[in-house]
């Protein structure tokens, strides 16, 4: 409110008066949502937390335990990284549909997906950190010796399968917390920001310390202070989510229970889920050159390794950003465009950043500052989106439409198409790579614990990375075609929400028109203290549950 609105009585407001007001207002949002919306500001905050410490342990897998830096950290042939990561990926699809229909099936007073989230916790902590360690018994042993290759497939592959569990039923979150779209978009997005901070931050500090332990011959050390540092902060923001609550607008379908095969069956009739699905396939290898960016930036950003990987490491801060702008924009581009126009644009730009870099040939760029500006500047073009923030959002409109089509929500199953099914693909795709890699003599080993490496070596560096790029163009650019066909725009989810609520409204028995209506519709969200019928319970009774609210304030939305 502006200093110079006038009063009640027309003098102007004071600074003091300003402030006292927009106290009040925050001390009301902090225990009572807006009206039309569902969560307060402490429950926000809490699940901002939350998502934090989610971040944060599973950067621990996502930076450190990929198809490449296995083999490096634990001295083995490049194919077995991405094997490893291919194996848990097909074990991961084959538990998925069980653990689908065991979401679906779920109904606890503490919600669907917040109970699983949190048994997952300590033991994926608990796992990220052994798959880090890397023992000197193992460690020590010659090059891809079979003692290094058990270890490592026995100790990475059930930890890639609770990430992969753990971080996409995190992701189903934001559909459950609340029904209103433009809600979920406006916590979202800034929560991504929250999201996003955490990897930053650990590329920054790990490639410091790799550079530090590099020139001490012990590199392996960072990964093992990461891995401690970040699993147990990470597990206690974690924690937080106990303070987050569930909630679903109710239909008597989602209600019942769903078996594993009549599931697949009705999500077969999800069309945007199938095409979205299809355009995440054909995108899944867009960021392969950045899987080997950690090795590009310590052989290309300096003339000394250390060095490079310093300056690589704090260089992060600015690619790490490139999806900044991206999350603090995304309420305000959900509101002017459709998500597909959206991701057309992202895509665009990752495919031309890499593309350029592809024509340039990064052995055509000098050694030291013009390597880490260019590399720098056109990697920050090509990440310039904010698709991991998307794409839950997304799939809580898909999993609204599923609701409409069938009347079972099926979260758990959608996950199965758009995270697991995709990240199968993606790792066949690495697998494929890594063939590629090891025909051109590239061993991400011989770049590690090292401080400089010969002419040889530094060609063969170059030459993949260079394909690499152009895979990663072709991708990006294949998903931006594939998007153009995705069908469910911002007014057709509209209508299915509006539809959703009718549809809850009428199965309660209560009139579905004007003000009435609304309380109607809030009658059919399931919130976690409130897992009977709603028509055995006073929207009144259900209201003084949510968020703290006494129902004396006329805009409050009732439960």
């Amino acid at each position: 409110m502006s200093e110079n609105q006038p009063t009640n009585n027309g003098s102007k407001k004071t600074f003091k008066e300003t402030m006292n007001s927009l106290w009040e207002k925050l001390k009301t949002f902090w225990t009572t949502p807006p009206k039309g919306r569902y969560m307060n500001l402490k429950e926000i905050l809490c699940f901002g937390g939350s998502a934090f410490g989610v971040s944060t342990l599973v950067t621990v897998v996502s930076g450190m335990i990929t198809a490449t830096q296995i083999s490096e950290l634990f001295g083995i042939d490049v194919l077995h990284g991405p094997l490893i990561c291919l194996f848990a990926s097909v074990l991961g699809l084959i538990i998925q549909p069980l653990f689908g229909k065991l979401l679906q099936n779920t109904q606890t007073r503490w919600g669907k997906y917040k109970p699983f989230i949190l048994l997952m916790a300590p033991l994926f902590a608990a796992l990220a950190i052994a798959s880090t360690w890397s023992p000197d018994l193992i460690r020590e042993q010659e090059f891809n010796a079979l003692p290094k290759v058990i270890y490592a497939y026995c100790i990475c592959s059930p930890t890639l399968i609770i990430w992969n569990l753990f971080q996409n039923t995190f992701y189903m979150m934001p559909g459950v917390m609340t029904p209103n779209q433009q809600e979920r978009t406006d916590i979202w997005s800034p929560i991504g920001l929250i999201i996003g901070f955490s990897p930053t931050i650990m590329n920054v500090l790990g490639n410091a310390l790799r550079g530090y332990f590099n020139n001490q011959g012990v590199e392996y050390m960072a990964f093992r202070y990461i891995g401690v540092i970040y699993s147990v902060v990470g597990f206690a923001f974690v924690l937080l989510l106990f303070k987050v609550k569930e909630r679903i607008i109710v239909t008597n379908e989602n209600k019942e229970k769903v078996g594993l095969f009549e599931g697949l069956r009705q999500i077969m009739k999800n069309k945007p889920l199938l095409i979205f699905t299809l355009a995440l396939i054909l995108g899944s290898m867009r960021t392969t050159i950045e899987v080997d960016a950690a090795i590009l930036g310590k052989l290309r950003y300096a003339t000394d390794i250390p060095t490079g990987q310093a300056i690589f490491g704090s260089l992060t801060l600015i690619t790490g950003f490139a999806v900044t702008p991206n999350m603090i924009l995304l309420p305000f581009m959900t509101r002017k465009f459709n998500n597909k126009t959206i991701l057309i644009f992202w895509m665009s730009c990752n495919a031309i950043g890499y593309a350029i870099l592809g024509i340039i040939g990064v052995q055509n760029i000098a050694q030291g500052a013009l390597s880490a500006v260019l590399l720098t500047v056109l990697r920050f073009i090509a990440l310039f989106n904010a698709i991991a923030s998307l794409q839950p959002l997304m799939l809580s409109e898909i999993s609204d439409y599923q609701q409409l089509k069938t009347g079972k929500r099926l979260e758990g199953f959608i996950q199965m198409f758009a995270y697991t099914l995709v990240l199968v693909f993606t790792n066949i795709g690495y697998v494929v790579i890594a063939l590629v890699k090891k025909d051109m003599g590239y061993q991400p080993s011989n770049y590690f614990n090292v401080t400089s490496v010969s002419d040889e070596l530094m060609k063969v560096a170059t030459d993949y990375f260079n394909l690499a790029l152009w895979v990663s163009a072709i991708s990006a650019a294949l998903m931006a075609i594939a998007m153009v066909f995705y069908p469910l725009s911002k007014k057709e989810h509209e209508k299915i929400v509006l539809q959703l609520k009718e549809l809850s409204a009428q199965q309660h028995n209560a009139p579905i028109e004007g003000e009435v209506a609304e309380e109607a519709v809030a009658e059919g969200v399931q919130t976690e203290e409130n897992k009977v019928d709603i028509d055995e319970t006073s929207a009144e009774e259900v209201g003084n549950d949510n968020g703290g609210s006494d129902g004396d304030n006329p805009n409050d939305l009732k439960f």
